[in-house]
This record gives C-alpha cells, structure tokens and sequence, in this order.
C-alpha cells in the first residue's frame, strides 16, 4: 500500500479547470485527477512506468465490471424468484384463461419461454 502525503497546490484558473474536467470525465474526485496528471508527467514517462500505469487501471476496470456482472445476477436472480413466488402464491386464474390448470412450475416455464422470445426479438 502506497503512502499518501496532503500537499496544499495552488494551481492557474486554467489548469484547475482542467483538471476539474478530466476528473468529470473519468469519474474520479480531483485529488485523484491531479494526483494522476502529476505522476504520468513525472513519473510514468518510462517505459515500464507507462505499463504498470495501464495495467493498473484496467485491472481497475476489470473489477468494475465483475462487480457490475455480480450485481447484474444478483437483480436476475432476485427477479427470477419474485416471479417463482408470485405464481405460487398469487392465487387462481379465472376459469377462461388457459393456464388456469396448470402449476405453479408450469406458468413460471411459460413465463420463461415468453421472456426469451421477447428478449430474441
């Protein structure tokens, strides 16, 4: 783990306002987006500083997107089972609809096979 220092900059209207933008634009706070202009100025220059700088932000990225896919099955999920127990436990269908006889099991595969023609279309 790094060791982090607070130093007090003052920077010209022009380049805090840049840096303002790069931190919108990246999503990051502006002790972050300066923190990062200032190290690929002075210190990634390299070769080897350049790759490590790279690889770092999309091993970043790729956390992001586990924890994006995680939360994405999550909410499937959820929803999945939501739909499981309302078909169980929603009550009778009118005699003239024509699932009104089957199980619950039978309307949740129905309701599956309708989801996949929607989601091909």
């Amino acid at each position: 783990m790094t060791t982090k220092r607070q130093l007090t900059l003052h920077f010209d209207a022009d380049v805090a306002a840049a840096i303002e933008a790069e931190g919108k634009r990246r999503g990051l706070t502006l002790s972050r987006a300066a923190n990062d202009a200032i190290r690929r100025m002075l210190l990634d220059e390299t070769g080897d500083g350049l790759a490590s700088t790279i690889k770092a932000r999309l091993d970043r990225l790729d956390k992001r997107d586990h924890a994006r896919a995680r939360e994405l099955a999550l909410i499937k999920a959820t929803m999945l089972l939501f739909v499981r127990v309302w078909f169980e436990y929603a009550g009778p269908l009118d005699d003239s609809d024509p699932d009104a006889g089957a199980d619950a099991e039978v309307r949740f595969q129905s309701f599956m096979s309708m989801l996949a023609e929607q989601i091909e279309k």
